[in-house]
């Protein structure tokens, strides 16, 4: 039973609904004093049944990631590998779509848009790992734009945005997710040019993917001052001085310097780290 738990990357989904909680209280805070929180502009049950419906969602997409990239993961991580180890493919396959369905169906129960959303958002996330995935910066673009949909999910449990930017933080975690699978794709080029696929790297090198990677993540850090002069809160510029910025410099001195597979491994985890605690800055702004 622990493969079937392993399998769903709970670290992963505890990031999600950390990342909506902390837009939730975000998004209620009074303009008076932003310690307060108007519980009453959380849209209960819906803000519930959009965090199911992600997480669920999610858990699929791992899970059929996973079944595509069985011959994959035996080169680039076989360690990890669960899929026709752990777990039989026949059943990996009925539990990916049990998630997935009862994820529309929370969908569904928040309304029939959010419902038609996440019908889309498994669809996509089928294709991106039968088709897109080993496919140049197409995969890559639809799992940073899964990134940004969570925190635009967010905004649909909530009745009334005070103070929160929605739009921004939402292309900060599109932009990081993207720079951060482009590294992915570097650490597994190996794997990726066996399975025959023509990803970013394979296709224009590694000097050429990890500046496009850069690119990417500089231009989120762009998006702090942006959010700094639309609220001139203290609180948010120590916070981006102190931490975000520092840290983000150390991240960049790493790509310069990646060399090998363990260290592309290592900024693939810095640059998760970096995310969620950008978005935690939202709880300051």
């Amino acid at each position: 039973m622990k493969a079937y738990w392993i399998i769903l990357r709970p670290v992963n989904l505890l990031l999600t609904l950390l990342t909506q909680g902390l837009f939730y209280l975000s998004a209620s805070r009074v303009y008076t004093n932003n310690l307060i929180i108007d519980w009453e502009n959380i849209r209960y049950p819906a803000a519930l049944y959009n965090s199911l419906a992600c997480i669920l969602i999610a858990s699929g997409g791992y899970i059929i990631n996973d079944i595509f990239d069985i011959e994959t993961d035996t080169i680039n991580k076989p360690h990890k590998r669960i899929i026709a180890k752990s777990i039989k493919l026949k059943h990996a396959r009925i539990y990916y779509a049990i998630l997935t369905t009862i994820g529309i169906g929370f969908g569904f129960l928040t309304g029939l848009g959010m419902g038609i959303l996440c019908l889309t958002m498994s669809v996509l996330l089928y294709f991106y790992s039968s088709d897109f995935k080993g496919e140049n910066l197409q995969g890559n673009l639809l799992i940073s734009l899964m990134a940004g949909m969570v925190v635009y999910v967010a905004s649909r449990g909530v009745y009334g945005v005070s103070k929160t930017f929605f739009a921004e933080y939402a292309c900060i975690a599109f932009l990081i997710t993207l720079s951060r699978e482009m590294i992915k794709d570097i650490e597994d080029m190996e794997g990726d040019a066996i399975q025959g696929y023509n990803t970013y790297p394979l296709l224009k090198g590694i000097k050429k993917t990890k500046i496009l990677s850069f690119i990417s993540f500089f231009l989120a850090l762009l998006l702090l001052p942006i959010i700094y002069f639309q609220s001139y809160e203290i609180l948010f510029l120590a916070f981006s001085a102190v931490i975000l910025l520092p840290f983000a410099a150390f991240i960049a001195i790493k790509m310069y310097k990646a060399k090998n597979t363990e260290d592309y491994s290592n900024i693939s985890k810095y640059l998760k780290q970096i995310m969620f605690a950008g978005l935690i800055s939202c709880l300051v702004c």
